[in-house]
């Protein structure tokens, strides 16, 4: 296959332990019933580490100690992830918690606390059973390997029903550049940079500042235009991890490989942020929003997120009702200077309404297009050259039973 005019190849059941140097070991700890519940990921020797996180006010423990573990250092050889407890709202001793998780696995994988960073994601307010969590790393730090990735995948998981991982290769210069990743989230998806967590390697040689760049661009493309309930985690992280060992570097934007490999991250974030929505709890439909025309890029961004967090809409896309009113109410709550009778929504290629009023249309075609899984719907504001596409999904009884059910995980 070729994206931006260099070919890629998709690896076969790919996954983040497919990269070189890239390790992992996932098993049961107790802190859920039955279920692999914490995972640890190593990536030996010289690495840069770059990583976005949640913007929420009640960013959880795990979050905030990240953050500072990055502040002082981008070379990290570990991630500990455990599932099952968010470690979010707990407070002084939340954190006192992540650092010990840190300084146990420190203890365990001979491993600078330095070089040490950690994730988690679960139920928010209950504080990490740490002689759990130690005798979860002392078993993974045994068990490291390349083969275990998609155990980790798993073991990531909350109420999520399908693993999300995805890995790619190209050829630069006559060497073999690689990105691997996995994620979870499928329920408080409405990331900002849901649960969403991702992790991510890869086997480049890049600078720091090259790669924060790079990853918040792509992030802003991806994972930031997805939401399937509108609610923002606690507990949302993308950290990406470069080893190096593939021997090719980037040197700065203007290295031939530098294009190629901001192509193939965005290519793996986005293959992952789509994978959450299709997974998005008892959804049966994936809905694309395009939105072009705008005034600026954050104009269609919002409106395109308005649609997709309309309950409304949402429920009409679970009846298949097309419904196109429900549309034009939430675009005509954003907070901007549009103007309605300028606006037209198709859905896929057929004219649903016209400079904000009804067109007649095909209703036998429009409801052949809502029968199916995915669904396109295209809104041009007419009021300038910016645009931008948000996935989401439609709403269910399934949804509201599986989060009125979420204590009973197991």
């Amino acid at each position: 296959m070729q994206i931006n005019d260099f070919k890629y190849e998709i690896i076969h059941e790919g996954t983040i332990t497919s990269v070189p140097g890239v390790f992992s070991a996932s098993c049961h700890c107790g802190i859920r019933r039955f279920k692999d519940d914490i995972s640890v990921i190593t990536i030996p020797g010289n690495t840069v580490c770059s990583a976005v996180f949640t913007k929420n006010k009640f960013a959880a423990a795990p979050v905030l100690v990240t953050k500072r573990q990055l502040e002082k250092n981008r070379n990290i050889n570990a991630i500990i992830i455990n599932s099952g407890i968010a470690n979010a709202c707990t407070g002084p001793e939340g954190v006192k918690n992540a650092e010990e998780t840190i300084s146990i696995a420190s203890n365990h994988l001979g491993i600078d606390k330095a070089n040490i960073i950690v994730s988690s994601t679960g139920r928010i307010g209950k504080q990490l059973p740490i002689d759990k969590i130690e005798k979860g790393i002392s078993v993974c730090s045994n068990n490291l390997k390349s083969e275990n990735g998609h155990l980790t995948a798993r073991a990531i998981l909350t109420i999520d029903k399908h693993p999300k991982e995805f890995a790619l290769k190209f050829i630069s210069e006559g060497k073999e550049i690689m990105l691997g990743g996995i994620a979870k989230g499928s329920v408080m998806v409405e990331p900002n940079m849901a649960t969403t967590l991702s992790f991510i390697a890869s086997n480049i040689n890049i600078g720091e500042k090259l790669l924060d760049e790079m990853l918040f661009e792509c992030v802003d493309d991806t994972f930031n235009c997805i939401s399937t309930d509108g609610c923002q985690s606690t507990n949302d992280m993308i950290v990406v991890i470069c080893n190096g060992v593939s021997g090719a570097e980037i040197k700065g934007r203007e290295s031939a490989i530098y294009e190629k490999f901001k192509s193939a991250l965005h290519m793996c974030l986005e293959n992952l942020s789509k994978k959450v929505v299709e997974d998005g709890e008892g959804a049966t439909k994936v809905i694309e929003i395009n939105v072009k025309g705008a005034a600026s890029k954050k104009e269609a961004r919002d409106i395109g997120k308005k649609i997709a967090n309309s309950i409304l809409f949402k429920s009409a896309m679970y009846g298949e009702d097309v419904n196109w009113g429900r549309i034009a109410a939430a675009i005509g709550s954003a907070d901007n200077g549009i103007e309605g009778g300028r606006v037209d929504i198709y859905l896929d290629n057929i004219l649903i309404m016209g400079k904000g009023m009804a067109k007649d249309y095909d209703e036998d075609a429009a409801f052949a297009l809502l029968k199916e899984r995915h669904i396109r719907f295209y809104i041009d504001l007419n009021s300038g050259n910016d645009s931008s596409r948000i996935l989401t999904n439609d709403i269910t009884y399934e949804y509201i039973k599986i989060n009125a059910l979420y204590k009973k995980q197991k």
